[in-house]
Formats: structure tokens, sequence, C-alpha cells
């Protein structure tokens, strides 16, 4: 409890002493909302920079299944021109992991903004229809034989994936940078 400093005998006309009571009592105010305040930015800032941190991993996973539809579409298209004498080499990239994607999707539901989430969700399913592709494309070779395939039918679909993915990247580029920003705006 603090005590009423205004009504002791020493500070019953002195100004000065009502001023240092109310001082003291400003200061004591301070000692406990300063922290409080400072605590509260600095798990915001915590926050801030481990959704960064997320964010950064997300793109990472995205961009291992971007690799593997572009080399995927490449591998159908490129390598089985009949006009050359010897045929391109396959890049042969491996279809990234399941456990990667649901890694991504934990991530996107954890830490993303309504506009990742959204960018994300149009990727996923740009992703899709190509893997639905290939499947179908499988299909017709092992019903039908290798020559009844038309691979270019795919292109369209892996142009879709990476502009999904390139808008992906950007919204998430967007956020990084408002965090940053953010950031900078603390500390200063």
């Amino acid at each position: 409890m603090i005590p009423n400093v205004a009504n002791t005998p020493e500070a019953s006309g002195d100004p000065l002493a009502t001023v240092l009571a109310i001082a003291a009592v400003l200061l004591s105010l301070l000692a406990v909302i300063v922290p409080a305040a400072t605590g509260r930015q600095q798990m915001r800032r915590d926050d801030r920079a481990k959704r960064s941190e997320m964010y950064l991993e997300l793109m990472e996973l995205i961009e291992r299944h971007g690799i593997w539809v572009v080399d995927r579409t490449y591998d159908l298209l490129e390598t089985s021109h009949e006009d050359f004498y010897s045929t391109m080499p396959h890049r042969r990239t491996e279809r990234p992991d399941r456990t990667q994607r649901v890694r991504a999707r934990a991530i996107v539901s954890a830490y993303a903004s309504s506009e990742v989430l959204e960018a994300y969700s149009r990727w996923q399913t740009a992703l899709e229809l190509f893997e639905e592709k290939l499947d179908e494309l499988g299909f017709i070779a092992q019903e039908d034989g290798p020559d009844a395939v038309d691979a270019r039918t795919a292109e369209p679909l892996r142009d879709s994936e990476v502009l999904a993915r390139t808008r992906l990247a950007n919204t998430v580029n967007s956020q990084l940078v408002n965090e940053r920003r953010w950031r900078r705006g603390q500390t200063q």
C-alpha cells in the first residue's frame, strides 16, 4: 500500500512534497507498465520472426515441388524426339515426398495470412491438376502404349503450376517485406 504522503504533517502545506509524491506514484506505475509493454513488443517481434522463418521453409518445400513439375514435363516432352540420333538426357527429378506437402500445409495453417492461404490454395490446386494429368498419361501409356500419349497436354498444366507458384512466392515476399518494415519501425 502506498502511504498517503499528502496528508502527513510534513507535506500538508508543501507543494514540493505533493509533486514528489505524485512523481513517486507515477514512477511506480511506470515500473509496472513499461516491462509489460516491452515484453509484449518482444513477443510480437518473436512471433513475426518465427512466421518469417516458417514462410521461408514453406517456399523451400513448394519450390521442390515446382522443380519436380518442370523437370517431369521436360522429361515427357524434350527427351522423346525422334529427330535426334541420341535422346536428350532425362532429369529424373524425384517426386517430393508427400510428407513435405503435409509440412507445407501445417505451416500454412499455423502461420499464413489470409492472402498467403489463398495463394497457397491456388498453387495446391494447380499442382493437383498437374498430378492428375500425369496419372492420366500413365494410364494411357499402360493401356494403349507410349505412342498414344500426347505429352503436350501437360504443358498448360505445368505453366499453370509455375504461375500459381510465382504468385504464392510474391505474396509470401510481400508479407516478409511487411514484417521487416514492422520490425524496423519497432527498433527505431
